[in-house]
């Protein structure tokens, strides 16, 4: 098992992403979460970065890359479509929307 050490750029976030998706199409987890936390303390001193901030990369093999990409397009068409739901309801305030049949 392959592991790859990164230092996340965003100082918006309080943690590390749970998972990133390389140039290469792989898809990498965050396995900081699963190592005891003074290994990460120590590697994030090492790396001078806080251990939030770090992020320890295992790549899934290619049948459990299928499934968790199809998995990330499902999420994120329901995220889209609930933000266009939203969208909609705010867009028209006080009225329901209905639908008519054209006679």
């Amino acid at each position: 098992m392959r592991f790859a050490l990164f230092r996340t750029m965003s100082k918006k976030r309080p943690s590390s992403a749970p998972l990133a998706l390389a140039l290469d199409g792989s898809v990498l987890l965050n396995a900081s979460a699963q190592l005891e936390a003074p290994l990460v303390s120590q590697l994030a001193k090492a790396l001078s970065v806080a251990p939030s901030d770090l992020f320890i990369g295992t790549r899934l093999p290619a049948t459990e890359r299928a499934v968790t990409l199809a998995r990330i397009d499902d999420a994120a068409a329901e995220a889209v479509a609930r933000i266009h739901g939203l969208r909609a309801k705010s867009s028209s305030p006080g009225r329901s929307r209905k639908t008519y049949k054209k006679l």
